[in-house]
């Protein structure tokens, strides 16, 4: 399955393309079908928001769900999928939200062969395990050729799951999905997260004004000190903590 271009995904009508088309919308019907919910796990924020159009064109009920949507914004769109207002939802970073979706039956992840560190070994295991609460789910890697990532991730996927399959064979435990309650949204986002969410903005505000009296050398110390944060923070794959640290050095590099 694969498809190399997004170009080629939306507009293209050969034969290398054509094959991946049909597998992911025979498996978007084949899920949702069975009041399965969808997430395909995108790159960039302009694929995830030309697929959405795609889809939606294709009478599928899909929206994108990207960093530049306010965080209110992205619960309701979750909670749209809880709903099953919407069945599809187009991610770009399905890690940075840390919460469970029992409701998805398919997570079909596109461009799996682009090692990055949203394609890594750590980061495929953990999107495929979020399709863990779900005994009925199917986890799909789209991608033009195997990477030792993929390798890695996969073989540690069938490791995992041999051990999980022995104990519920020992134990007679029979998987069940899990349930989740669409208010339980609520309870994530809180007046305090939201206070400290505004707070750090406006601290990052006042250390930008200071920016511009620093000299080169305070610079160069705290770049290497952001630097540091942002490595901590992808071992322990808060990625989107991530990228707002380095979107911070680069506006450091660039006063």
């Amino acid at each position: 399955m694969a498809h190399s271009n997004l170009k080629d995904f939306l507009q293209k009508k050969d034969e290398n393309v054509l094959p991946f088309i049909d597998h992911l919308l025979k498996k978007l019907d084949e899920h949702i079908s069975k009041w399965g919910r969808v997430l395909l796990l995108t790159l960039t924020k302009k694929s995830s928001e030309e697929i959405t159009n795609y889809l939606v064109s294709k009478w599928y009920k899909a929206y994108y769900l990207h960093s530049e949507i306010a965080t209110m914004d992205r619960w309701e769109i979750i909670k749209k999928l809880k709903t099953w207002e919407i069945d599809i939802i187009v991610w770009v970073n399905l890690l940075r939200e840390w919460i469970d979706l029992p409701e998805v039956s398919l997570l079909a992840i596109l461009d799996a062969d682009r090692e990055w560190f949203l394609r890594s070994t750590t980061s495929l295991i953990q999107i495929i395990g979020r399709a863990s609460r779900n005994p009925d789910s199917e986890v799909i890697l789209y991608a033009d050729q195997f990477t030792e990532s993929m390798v890695k991730a996969l073989r540690e996927t069938y490791r995992r799951r041999e051990i999980q399959d022995k104990f519920n064979k020992e134990h007679w435990i029979t998987p069940k999905k899990a349930t989740s309650n669409a208010k339980d949204l609520e309870s994530v986002r809180t007046d305090m997260d939201l206070n400290q969410q505004f707070q750090a903005m406006a601290k990052w505000k006042v250390q930008d004004k200071k920016l511009k009296r620093m000299t080169k050398k305070e610079k160069d110390m705290i770049a290497k000190d952001l630097k540091a944060q942002m490595d901590l923070a992808i071992k322990e794959w808060r990625f989107e903590d991530a990228a707002v640290i380095r979107d911070q050095i680069k506006e450091l590099e660039w006063e």
